[in-house]
């Protein structure tokens, strides 16, 4: 941080005392240099996403430096094993959606700075019924119900508006992996009231193609189908 140095000139201003005894006037000279800093954002910083899995406390690292004018995630790291394609596509993530990071390094530095370096507005632990849904980043919860709590990560690369698509990593006792194709390039919109039954689909201008599915086997098994109608006020289930 540099530190410039303003030096005010100030009309001399005499103070010239007179007393019986005849000594010599003195003449006073105030000393006015005056040090003004201008506080900058940081190169780099790094901000932490808060992870409770399993009953246990971990945090997501990310590493963010100054690139010209832009913001660089340049580096994720986790106290949780976490499987390299989870790393890989929240890299992508965080580097094609200005919602989760301002592009404009100046920006996102005060940004995260208000927000004192943490996002726990990132991740949801609770399952959503599909009319309260809302996109995370990150949804932890039992999935399958094996007992091992499991992560839908967002993947803001093959999701497209009203369409997010998620990836499953699936906790088990040796650590946690991907699913791979586990909802089969499907949305996600949440579960049904009953909370059993995830709902998946794709959806457009006109309607949108609902699917209720239940977990079997580590997979998705459709159980039954529905269609709803932007001209229409019927919902399904």
């Amino acid at each position: 941080m540099k530190a410039h140095n303003l030096i005010i000139l100030l009309p001399l201003i005499f103070s010239i005392n007179i007393n019986c005894s005849g000594k010599e006037a003195h003449t006073n000279l105030p000393a006015n240099n005056i040090n003004v800093e201008k506080e900058r954002a940081s190169d780099s910083f790094t901000f932490i996403i808060p992870l409770h899995y399993n009953n246990k406390e971990y945090s997501i690292q990310l590493l963010c430096e100054k690139d010209s004018v832009y913001t660089n995630v340049s580096s994720i790291t986790s106290n949780l094993p976490l499987p390299k394609e989870f790393y890989t596509i929240l890299q992508d993530n965080f580097n094609s959606s200005t919602g989760l990071i301002n592009t404009d390094y100046e920006s996102a530095y005060e940004n995260y700075k208000n927000l004192k370096f943490k996002r726990t507005d990132f991740v949801e632990y609770e399952k959503k019924y599909v009319r309260e849904f809302s996109s995370k980043l990150l949804y932890i919860f039992d999935v399958d119900q094996d007992g091992y709590e499991d992560i839908l990560l967002l993947d803001l690369q093959n999701s497209m508006r009203d369409n997010d698509v998620y990836v499953m990593f699936k906790g088990g006792k040796n650590g946690i992996s991907l699913e791979e194709n586990f909802f089969n390039k499907a949305a996600f919109y949440g579960w049904d009231k009953t909370g059993k039954y995830l709902i998946t689909g794709m959806s457009d201008a006109g309607e949108r193609k609902l699917y209720k599915n239940q977990v079997v086997g580590d997979k998705l098994k459709r159980v039954d189908q529905c269609t709803e109608y932007a001209v229409s006020d019927k919902f399904c289930w």
